[in-house]
């Protein structure tokens, strides 16, 4: 099975990354694409390679990503060179351009999404300093994602088991713990949203009246969830009508980092995008946490 590494990028050289994942090359770099046979190519600091470098093969994957950001792309490593000139014709205008000298090529690459801490925990062997460079990811880790599941085998009933008692359910009193809410809040928003779902897409009608009007119902939804110690405020809450309000709660759903954008869990765009009114907004905090686990 083909080792599995990933590749942690300062926040200062993002412009490099994101010039990497859309393929844009200067003409130097071209050539270099060309010679060998490749359509992407990264560059690593002598600095970050250590020995792991010996290790990296044809066929391997890799996951790259900025400090502290989800993993959103990955490859398969098509070839590996080192050579001391390619840093200043690929990075010309990077300070550090003449100790990059160690580069991996693509043929292409893939969307994922890949919690950032998840990988990190991953890792074979922690660098004693520092996060940026290129890590091995632990074998079991790998294979315990590849590995297949067992259908469950669903038992097929003919008839309902007679009932040993018919009637009303039984009563009984609880005390249940649960957070207080802040009941204005609540109120202030839905009628901002006229209850309806901020989902732009969305036309969740509760029932026409006499007059053919429609009345909309709607939750709100705390982004953050409570249970995690987040906060009670507008710029953690959110209008939704019942059915997006369950897929926001199992994670089916997220919001993207331009506050806009709806995504999957895998970090695919649904076509959907979320729309806000008078100052309101889910705060970037509350999207980074949920986007990170």
């Amino acid at each position: 099975m083909p080792n599995q590494f990933f590749i942690i990028v300062e926040k200062n050289d993002s412009g490099k990354l994101r010039q990497f994942k859309i393929g844009k090359f200067n003409n130097e770099t071209n050539k270099i694409l060309k010679k060998h046979d490749s359509n992407y190519v990264w560059g690593i600091h002598k600095g970050t390679i250590g020995s792991i470098w010996n290790k990296i093969r044809k066929n391997d994957k890799v996951y790259l990503t900025v400090q502290r950001e989800i993993f959103k792309i990955s490859g398969i490593v098509s070839k590996k060179t080192s050579n001391p000139n390619f840093g200043e014709l690929i990075y010309p205008t990077a300070i550090d351009k003449k100790q990059i000298n160690h580069f991996l090529f693509f043929d292409k690459l893939e969307k994922c999404s890949i919690s950032y801490h998840e990988l990190k925990n991953n890792v074979n062997v922690p660098k004693l300093f520092g996060e940026e460079g290129i890590h091995e990811i632990k074998k079991e880790y790998y294979s315990e994602k590849v590995k297949k599941v067992k259908p469950v085998k669903v038992k097929k009933l003919k008839k309902l088991p007679s009932e040993k008692i018919i009637g009303q359910a039984e009563r009984r009193r609880r005390n249940v713990e649960g957070f207080v809410r802040n009941p204005t809040k609540v109120k202030n928003l839905k009628a901002l949203y006229d209850n309806k779902c901020q989902i732009v897409q969305c036309d969740f009608i509760l029932e026409y009246n006499s007059k053919n009007e429609k009345k909309f119902y709607s939750e709100v939804h705390h982004y953050n969830p409570l249970k995690k110690r987040a906060d009670d405020d507008y710029g953690n809450m959110i209008v939704l009508c019942p059915n997006h309000h369950a897929e926001f709660d199992f994670r089916v759903k997220f919001i993207h980092r331009d506050g806009i954008t709806i995504i999957n869990q895998n970090g695919k765009e649904t076509g959907e995008t979320i729309k806000f009114r008078d100052r309101h907004a889910v705060d970037i905090k509350n999207i980074e946490k949920q986007l990170e686990e």
